[in-house]
């Protein structure tokens, strides 16, 4: 059973002036498809139940770059349903991160995602993310350690903006018992 994700479209703005939206429906779906492709390997399905252009977020730059205030901001935007909440912003300048997420709110589960240019990067971001929603933590990397290192930085899970996306067997059995993927039928 594909997990739903409710996915709202948000650009910003700062005292008014709108910035020029970087997602689209289009870019939301070719991103999904990296998503879904990295999650085969635990069999589990994201699907846009739904697709929503927002209203811009008029936010000043220098409060956007704490991203728990930003992802706080995002979600009292919207009542909970019964979907995961993706919330898809433009670049954001000084973020440490390509996202946050909300793994145990309640009732709803909630990320955001910032825009990095490509499908690829945009799908891994949000597949990361995912990842946190289904209880996984960061995969930290000893680099004294090369033969450690040369395996975690192709991990989904590493911190920063890395480009791996594999997964270990530990990290997809936690995935598939996650509270979020028997939710939803897992």
């Amino acid at each position: 059973m594909p997990i739903p994700l409710r996915i709202y479209i948000t650009p910003f703005a700062e005292r008014g002036v709108v910035e020029p939206r970087q997602w689209s429906s289009d870019t939301a779906k070719k991103a999904l498809d990296v998503v879904n492709t990295i999650w085969s390997k635990a069999k589990i399905a994201f699907v846009i139940s739904d697709c929503l252009m927002e209203k811009p977020l008029d936010m000043a730059k220098s409060a956007r770059s704490n991203d728990q205030r930003l992802l706080g901001v995002l979600t009292s935007r919207h009542d909970p349903d019964n979907a995961i909440h993706i919330y898809l912003v433009n670049s954001i300048e000084n973020l440490s991160a390509g996202g946050g997420s909300y793994p145990n709110s309640e009732p709803e589960p909630a990320s955001f995602v910032q825009w990095y240019g490509n499908d690829h990067a945009n799908g891994r971001a949000w597949a990361h993310e995912l990842g946190h929603l289904m209880s996984l933590d960061h995969v930290e990397i000893d680099y004294s350690n090369e033969k450690q290192a040369a395996q975690r930085v192709k991990n989904l899970m590493t911190i920063g903006l890395s480009a791996g996306s594999d997964l270990t067997g530990q990290q997809i059995d936690a995935a598939k018992g996650s509270k979020l993927v028997k939710r939803f039928g897992g």
